[in-house]
């Protein structure tokens, strides 16, 4: 366990699987309220990336794969902080031992895969709890755990499609092949599980009682847009793609301001602001009376953007943001994930950004935490990613009291390692083999 008494979930053990962004960013938020993160993993199968790209490939440090580019790839480093590693091959026995004899010491299992992995590995609810009968158990699938869409595959943009979302992003001159593929409903899931995890902690801490947790990615997003679907059983009208405009709210946009790609994003919600936003900008056509009220000021939101463009162009966005802000008026300037964020001086100033030393990945800085607990003196507890199956011994002989011969012969049989197997990140090195004996066959 976490020797660190004073961070909140120190005293916890979860067991982790799961990949992509849902599963891991639950891990990783867990991890980072001091739980006990134990990523299991297998050299069968890999959610790192592909185990031979190209070089020069984006998404690795300085777009170099490496040797190891399972230990390198950008996407699974960044959410996947203050957890262990261990590799098991639970279509084996002797995996399938293994995870059972954790289970025994853990006190959360949760898995973001589709409904029936766990279930066709002997591993549902009923199952695990034979084990462990105080253990909480959630399965965090695409459209939940029952259901005429439970079997369904599903990824983040597929549920954003799903749940609505999509239908209500982009501007509404384009069609939706112009939408960018997003993954937004993952973190959202993320929270969202750890929320019903803690939750289910406190519940077994005041009756002894665990509990299995259906958890549905599609419904936890759904609830984000509640206003949407109030608003068609108020009107019975459906909501039209706004762009960056708002009925309420005007002007509203991002706009240009000077240097290369340079932005800043306004939004006027009041008629005091808007006031306030004519002061700052001077534009004679803005000084009169004629667009004081939100209904003209929305009737003539394209001439106002061509105002405020004009003005925001020779300006720094960063002088901009002062402006406004002093003037109580809603705003942000737009940056990157790159330079921009790392200069940012209130993300510095609040240590947003760790410099972690990754044993393959090198020293980079990379973002923190997003919780500072008092009892823990606002410390942050930033350990990097684990390596593939960095810490097979530790939790098989320190943990789990296994010998070394056995350990030994858990790496000769393939159940362990560090290395991931040919084909393991191609839907599976067996699934693989067995495609090239049929192929060899014809």
């Amino acid at each position: 366990m976490n020797s660190e008494a004073s961070q909140p979930l120190s005293s916890i053990r979860a067991l982790e699987l799961s990949e992509i962004w849902a599963g891991p960013f639950c891990g990783c938020l867990l991890g980072d309220m001091g739980a006990e993160v134990i990523k299991i993993e297998s050299i069968q199968r890999i959610g790192r990336g592909p185990i031979n790209p190209p070089a020069n490939t984006g998404g690795y440090p300085d777009d170099d794969p490496g040797k190891e580019p399972w230990n390198r790839q950008s996407n699974f480093n960044a959410i996947n902080r203050n957890k262990k590693s261990l590799t098991l091959d639970l279509k084996t026995q002797q995996g399938l031992n293994s995870f059972k004899d954790l289970v025994s010491q853990s006190d959360v299992v949760f898995c973001n895969y589709a409904r029936t992995v766990m279930e066709n590995f002997g591993l549902s609810y009923e199952q695990v709890r034979k084990i462990k009968p105080d253990i909480i158990y959630m399965l965090m699938p695409g459209y939940g755990n029952d259901g005429p869409y439970a079997n369904y595959r599903s990824m983040g943009m597929a549920i954003d499609a799903i749940t609505g979302h999509s239908f209500l992003r982009g501007y509404p001159d384009l069609d939706h092949s112009s939408n960018s593929l997003v993954h937004h409903p993952d973190a959202v899931a993320a929270t969202n599980g750890v929320m019903a995890l803690t939750s289910a902690l406190v519940y077994r801490a005041k009756t002894g009682k665990g509990q299995f947790i259906d958890m549905s990615q599609a419904e936890s997003f759904m609830t984000h847009l509640g206003e949407i679907y109030l608003e068609n059983q108020m009107t019975s009208s459906i909501r039209k793609r706004r762009g960056n405009r708002h009925p309420d709210f005007a002007p509203q946009g991002v706009y240009k301001c000077s240097g290369d790609d340079n932005w800043i994003a306004i939004s006027i919600k009041t008629d005091q602001e808007w006031s306030e936003l004519k002061t700052i900008i001077t534009d004679s056509s803005l000084q009169g009376t004629d667009l004081d009220s939100l209904e003209a000021r929305l009737k003539n939101h394209d001439y106002l953007d061509k105002v405020i463009n004009e003005w925001a162009s020779t300006r720094d966005r960063y002088d901009v943001l002062t402006l406004l802000q002093a003037a109580g008026i809603t705003s942000g300037v737009v940056i990157d994930c790159g330079a921009d964020s790392y200069a940012d001086p209130h993300l510095n100033e609040r240590d947003f950004f760790q410099i972690v030393d990754h044993p393959a990945a090198g020293l980079y800085p990379m973002t923190g935490p997003i919780f500072k607990f008092e009892s823990d003196q606002g410390r942050i507890t930033h350990n990097p990613a684990p390596c593939l199956g960095q810490d097979n011994k530790q939790i098989l002989e320190e943990l789990l009291g296994y010998s070394r011969d056995t350990i030994n012969k858990f790496k000769t049989d393939e159940i362990i390692g560090t290395v991931p197997l040919a084909g393991s990140d191609m839907g599976g090195s067996r699934r693989v083999a067995n495609q090239r004996k049929e192929d060899s066959k014809d």
